[in-house]
């Protein structure tokens, strides 16, 4: 029997967690949002609302820009979580949809970001959202 251990050296930063919520400008619990990216606003739905942890979800994205190799990653900034990297369909040339199934958490509010990319190059774009228990 042979084990085989693949350590990931290449992140070697870890993020720091947060311990205080501030209010979120836009609720993806209640509305779908526009976040400021450059001189755009990229909208954002994530349904079905309210956001529940372990079950389908939908991320839609319109007017982000067009990009060949659209990435994300979906992380807990209030409690280690893990990743989760969406797989995205290009809906337009600018529009992007993907399926997202978030982590179960034991504290009340847990706060996700995610983050995007362009391939492994950061496009300096994420949106936070929280899921209530």
């Amino acid at each position: 029997m042979a084990y085989y251990l693949n350590l990931n050296t290449n992140n070697t930063q870890k993020r720091e967690l947060i311990t205080d919520l501030t209010p979120l400008t836009c609720d993806l619990n209640h509305q779908d949002c526009h976040f400021a990216f450059g001189d755009k606003k990229v909208f954002v739905a994530l349904n079905p609302k309210p956001l529940a942890s372990l079950q389908d979800l939908e991320l839609r994205l319109e007017n982000l820009g067009d990009y060949t190799n659209l990435k994300a990653v979906v992380y807990g900034l209030n409690m280690y979580m893990g990743d989760i990297n969406p797989v995205f369909v290009k809906t337009s040339s600018d529009s992007y949809k993907a399926k997202v199934v978030l982590s179960s958490c034991a504290i009340d509010v847990m706060r996700y970001r995610v983050e995007f990319f362009d391939g492994n190059q950061k496009l300096d774009f994420y949106f936070d959202f929280d899921v209530r228990r």
